[in-house]
């Protein structure tokens, strides 16, 4: 067998990792840590089973620390086919599973026949090398003759067994040394008894008259127990034919009696029965229904109240009343009340600007106009006075002198003398026109009720008086809105459908949204209770419709039988149950009989004469019994002499009892005999079987070990003292008298001339652990070239922590360079 790739689903550090063994040795690196031993357990996990987890084995289970699933397979090559050998936790060292390279599952004792006789324990024995387990010091040539005969002969594991069973039980009957054991123990008890018998001889005459009489009795014993089975069989054979005689007589009645052929047949019987079946159901189902409906019906009442009917019947109305209180509540929120007290501050202080507590209307665009030409008038009076004449009269007065022109200076002063009397004319036009404007503007201030207030400010104050008329009517709005507010809020409120006490809209909205959630739930409730009643009510229709179906199919197949209720097919039933029974009665009773019981119970006229038979083979069994019990008790007291005279030292008695004790242990001796000749027959077939094989193991072994030791060491003597080693110079070495790495050698040489022997029935794979650290190099070199030989048959797998073995130019499983991509 050899393995050609090892998947971990998780097993110690390693977890969902693969390895390809695809060269042969198989050469695999690592430091210290890096997984090789791991590796190395979990090969031998898949074959042999994990450790479970008892004593020392807990720390050999490997399982993983990051939860990963525990467990792997190995996918190897064996007998020309390719199999994956599964194994996962479980009982029993694991649950294993094989599949071939079709993908067919092999049974799980299929492994056994991959791996041989071996398990775990002998595997490493032989197949295993590490630090650890290469040094066997107690190793001779028994151990050697034993290992070859559990793996040499064909079927040796089964005999072995059968060695181990047989020595278990002759070791239960005799041991040398025992005391307890039951051939010691009866031996003992002999030496005890022919004491006993030498001291009796002279006490034997009573014991023979009464061993003389025990003997007749016991005749006559013997005698009424051989009758005894006679009677008891004639007793039981009478006491049956009284069993039978009912039986007979119905049989005998049964014959006589005929009823008229029925016309129910077993098709009719189960067609009606199968109808009447269908008809309880249906009845049951629709008793059920109607319950249902019931308690359907008092949800729906108790639901129905005339508040929730209201709801459901004004349900778009309530709606609406939700958004008119929503928008009721929007025209009445905080915010216009500030506003309201904001504006009624402004009107204040409007008003105590012109220290008045109501001012007048603003003035129209028209009578803006007409103010401000009445101003305006005003204004030209005092400001626009006609200097145009005295202006000329200056000018020419100034002219006339500058130019010494005296008609130019006097038409000046005629001018100046014309403006003068025209400046008066004109005072006084005005004056009169002034007072006019006058009284029209003291006229225009009363009709517009500005007559508190100064003419210069009527036209500026126009503005104040505009804002304070806008916030008189805003007010006004407001005051009218809340008027209208709560005309609104007292008519929606005598639309509620319950009276509602609120000190607020907010509340009352509250209110009502429970009110709202109240009766959606209770409607919806209600609504889905109509809806189940709907429901249950069509399904009762549906069952109803079906019942009358089934009734109809029912009172067909009874017009056809001539009858018209159950009660009459009941009846019908009877009388044709009546008539089965009566056919299966004298049937039955028929075969109770057999032909022999019919021509004994003829031969009786009536019961009476079968009792009186029955009675008289009673009286019999009894009086055979009863002399029975009257002879057991004078055996009684016949056995009572004869112990007491035993107890005394009965000659006879004692020589009997050592008569048997001899016979006893004459079946003993021979059983033990029988099973010690059995062991060393197998043993001797074993060694027969694989005794050609011994000298080809020694002469592997020298052949490895001289190549290992340059020749040094030429032969390997084992023996019943141990294992030695002769040398070039003829000298005979211990194993102990060797070096540590010499006797390493020599052993790894007898392991290996056992491998290379056996290889004709077993090939398994060669591992080896870090197992030649004792080695030099020139040795670590031809053992490494020992194992490229080995490895022609056997697949080997060599674990190590040595860089060197990257430099033989081989390829190598890098567990360091693995371990770093995993990071």
């Amino acid at each position: 067998m050899k393995i050609r790739r090892v998947h971990i689903d998780g097993f110690g550090k390693w977890h969902d990792q693969d390895f390809e063994f695809t060269d042969n040795p198989v050469l695999i690196y690592g430091a210290n840590e890096a997984g090789k031993t791991t590796l190395a357990a979990f090969i031998l996990s898949i074959l042999f089973g994990f450790a479970d987890g008892r004593g020392k084995n807990k720390y050999q289970q490997y399982l993983p620390k990051n939860g990963s699933g525990y467990g792997g397979s190995l996918t190897v090559d064996a007998n020309h086919h390719q199999y994956v050998i599964k194994r996962v936790k479980g009982k029993n060292g694991g649950e294993v599973t094989i599949t071939n390279e079709v993908g067919k599952r092999e049974k799980a004792e299929f492994l056994t026949e991959l791996i041989g006789p071996l398990d775990r324990e002998l595997y490493q024995a032989i197949y295993s090398f590490n630090q650890n387990n290469i040094l066997n010091d107690e190793l001779d040539r028994e151990q050697l003759e034993q290992q070859l005969q559990r793996l040499g002969a064909v079927g040796s594991q089964e005999w072995l067994q059968q060695i181990a069973r047989l020595e278990k039980k002759a070791a239960s009957l005799y041991k040398p040394r025992g005391r307890k054991l039951s051939l010691n123990r009866h031996l003992k008890e002999y030496d005890e008894l022919h004491e006993r018998v030498n001291q009796a001889q002279s006490q034997s005459s009573d014991y023979h008259r009464l061993v003389e009489e025990q003997t007749q009795i016991q005749f006559q014993l013997k005698k009424l127990q051989q009758e005894q089975p006679k009677l008891k069989e004639e007793v039981k054979k009478v006491e049956r034919l009284q069993r039978l005689w009912p039986v007979f007589e119905q049989w005998r009645g049964h014959q006589q009696k005929a009823v008229a052929g029925i016309k129910l047949t077993d098709e009719k019987v189960v067609k009606i029965q199968e109808i009447q079946g269908q008809e309880r159901e249906l009845q049951k189902q629709i008793q059920v229904l109607e319950q249902q409906l019931l308690e359907r019906q008092v949800v729906i009442k108790e639901l129905s109240t005339s508040e929730v009917n209201n709801y459901r019947e004004q349900k778009v109305h309530y709606q609406q009343l939700k958004d008119q209180l929503l928008t009721l509540q929007i025209q009445g929120n905080n915010q216009e009340i500030n506003q309201q007290r904001q504006w009624q501050n402004e009107l204040k202080q409007l008003e105590g600007r012109y220290g008045n507590s109501k001012l007048p209307v603003p003035l129209s665009e028209q009578a803006v106009s007409e103010l401000e030409g009445l101003l305006n008038a005003i204004s030209h009076e005092a400001n626009n006075q006609s200097l145009y004449v005295p202006g000329i009269g200056i000018v020419l007065f100034i002219i006339g002198l500058i130019f010494h022109q005296s008609l130019i200076w006097i038409l000046g002063i005629i001018s100046l003398c014309a403006a003068g009397v025209l400046w008066f004319k004109q005072q006084q036009h005005e004056k009169q026109l002034a007072e006019q404007q006058h009284s029209q503007l003291r006229q225009f201030g009363k009709q517009h009720d500005l007559s508190l207030f100064p003419p210069d400010k009527w036209l500026t104050m126009q503005s104040d008086l505009h804002r304070y008329q806008d916030l008189k009517v805003q007010l006004e709005q407001v005051d009218q809105s809340k008027s209208e507010f709560n005309q609104r809020w007292k008519k929606i409120k005598r639309q509620l459908p319950i009276k509602m006490v609120a000190d607020s809209i907010n509340e009352l909205i509250n209110s009502y949204n429970r009110w709202l959630v109240e009766m959606q739930d209770r409607s919806q409730q209600l609504a889905g209770a109509e809806q189940e009643q709907t429901r249950l009510q069509n399904h009762l229709d549906q069952l109803k419709i079906q019942l009358t179906t089934e009734l109809q199919n029912k009172e067909a197949e009874y017009k056809s039988l001539n009858i018209k209720t159950d009660a009459d097919f009941k009846q019908l039933q009877t009388q044709r149950v009546t008539e089965q029974t009566r056919k299966i009665t004298t049937e039955v009773y028929g075969q109770q009989l057999t032909n022999n019981d019919r021509k004994q119970l003829v031969n009786y006229t009536d019961k009476i004469f079968l009792d009186k038979d029955v009675s008289m083979a009673h009286q019999k069994l009894a009086a055979n019994e009863q002399e029975q019990k009257k002879i057991e008790t004078r055996l009684t007291q016949l056995k009572l002499q004869i112990s007491s005279l035993v107890q005394n030292g009965s000659f006879s008695e004692l020589n009997q009892q050592l008569a048997n004790l001899q016979t006893i242990i004459w079946h003993e001796t021979k059983q033990w005999l029988s099973e010690q000749l059995a062991i060393r027959w197998i043993n001797g077939a074993l060694k027969l079987a694989s005794q050609d094989r011994y000298p080809k193991i020694l002469q592997q072994a020298e052949k490895f070990f001289a190549i290992l030791t340059n020749g040094r060491y030429q032969k390997i003597m084992v023996n019943d003292d141990g294992i030695s080693t002769l040398s070039q110079e003829q000298q005979v070495f211990q194993v102990p008298e060797l070096s540590l790495g010499t006797a390493e050698q020599l052993f790894i040489s007898l392991r290996l001339g056992f491998i290379t022997v056996i290889s004709d029935q077993i090939r398994l794979p060669i591992m080896v652990d870090d197992g030649f650290v004792n080695f030099d190099n020139i040795r670590r070199g031809r053992m490494l070239e020992l194992l490229r030989q080995m490895a022609r048959e056997n697949q080997v797998i060599y674990f190590t922590a040595n860089e060197q073995i990257k430099e033989l130019g081989s390829p190598v499983i890098d567990l360091d360079r693995l371990n770093k991509n995993k990071v």
